[in-house]
């Protein structure tokens, strides 16, 4: 009896273990809207309330033509998407006095990761300048 329990912990727990690893994706992300080649593409995805559970990575910017990264291991379901190209390299999205990004960028909320098949268009965009600010 004690070794029919153990098994059935042990079958229990290794089902678990690959429900747990079910619940992540690889997800491919195509950047356009790159004006000039400088610095680096940065992309996150995940709450921003949450920063340690985000999944980051950056792509150096070699031309003006699409840029594709892959991000490993995003939880699967709703989540959101941030991309910005760092022009200066400081590793953050510069914004002017009102707060408003300077640097190429582009975010879309809740979208949904699933277990396979993840690519997404992310087109940059000047903020400023669609707000009717300076180019």
């Amino acid at each position: 009896m004690k070794t029919l329990v153990c098994l059935f912990i042990a079958v229990m727990l290794s089902s678990f273990t690959g429900f747990v690893n079910a619940q992540v994706a690889d997800v491919t992300v195509v950047v356009s809207g790159i004006k000039e080649v400088k610095g680096k593409i940065m992309i996150a995805m995940g709450d921003q309330s949450k920063s340690s559970e985000m999944k980051y990575d950056m792509v150096e910017v070699t031309s003006k033509d699409n840029v594709t990264c892959v991000l490993k291991d995003v939880p699967v379901g709703k989540t959101n998407l941030y991309v910005y190209q760092d022009v200066n390299g400081n590793y953050q999205l510069d914004k002017d006095e009102n707060q408003v990004p300077i640097e190429l960028c582009f975010v879309k909320e809740k979208i949904s990761v699933q277990e396979s098949g993840n690519k997404f268009d992310a087109k940059l965009m000047n903020v400023k300048e669609m707000m009717g600010g300076e180019k």
